[in-house]
């Protein structure tokens, strides 16, 4: 399993992406820059979108993903006609609702037709593990203001568990502690600790309740654990305190990280 940084930052400036995450070339962990970083060629070889949840962050560049696939296929490109977005019912919902609904973005849904659009929306069930290109797939529901889920990846009898935006959530550390051979953890840390009361509205994680949560894992120290959602403006204040927890294995993820497993 190969996992491209793509984007990992909670905010947008200037040399800052979105949160986005390329497994094996062909699947996205969330969209919120893929559209800015990977070639034409590189966005044509994605099949699948696991949308954690739909937060304008997670999914801004599903619309310029598939604007750019049907130029692709107007062009004469017949291979990987479409992209399936994969999340929960009440995601794909809100994305025909608010998104694709002609207003807001064309309905890449019916475009070129109905019968062969570009996007594809796949309702997942939460702990319900699907297949997509040779990983195996479960949704993992986490604590966040709107319905979302983190993702655990599994292939090759290796694990890794996305967390997606959360607070403080039970159920993902059940999950983690009851994988056989478990890889890393991508987790959401966005806040300062200055910032407990934004963390706590916003459904999102600050060094201090990230290590409440951390206590939970019986492999703290010994699986890597990647931190991401960080707050550009706020980042050097992040790295210290992170770094004062003097945690084994725990550091902020870069956009230029690339994970082999």
């Amino acid at each position: 399993m190969r996992i491209k940084v793509l984007g990992c930052y909670g905010g947008q400036q200037v040399g800052f992406r979105l949160t986005s995450f390329l497994v094996n070339d062909s699947i996205l962990l969330d969209a919120g820059s893929p559209a800015e970083i990977l070639t034409l060629e590189e966005q044509h070889r994605i099949r699948h979108i696991c949308v954690s949840h739909t937060h304008l962050d997670h999914i801004k560049d599903i619309a310029f993903l598939a604007d750019n696939r049907c130029v692709k296929r107007s062009s004469g490109h017949v291979e990987n006609r479409n992209i399936t977005i994969h999340s929960l019912a009440e995601n794909n919902q809100i994305l025909m609702r608010h998104f694709f609904n002609g207003h807001i973005w064309p309905d890449f849904t019916v475009i070129p037709n109905a019968d062969d659009s570009i996007l594809i929306l796949d309702d997942i069930e939460p702990e319900r593990t699907f297949e997509i290109d040779g990983v195996r797939i479960t949704a993992i529901p986490v604590n966040h203001p709107v319905p979302c889920t983190g993702f655990l990846l599994d292939q090759d009898g290796k694990q890794v568990i996305y967390t997606a935006d959360m607070a403080n959530t039970d159920r993902v550390w059940e999950f983690a502690n009851a994988q056989p051979n478990l890889q890393a953890i991508i987790m959401d840390c966005s806040f300062t600790n200055a910032n407990q009361y934004l963390a706590d509205i916003s459904g999102h994680m600050t060094p201090a309740s990230m290590m409440k949560d951390l206590k939970k894992f019986e492999q703290l120290g010994k699986v890597p654990v990647y931190l991401y959602h960080m707050k550009p403006e706020s980042l050097q204040r992040m790295i210290e305190e992170v770094e004062a927890l003097n945690v084994p294995r725990l550091r902020m993820i870069t956009q230029t990280d690339e994970l082999h497993f």
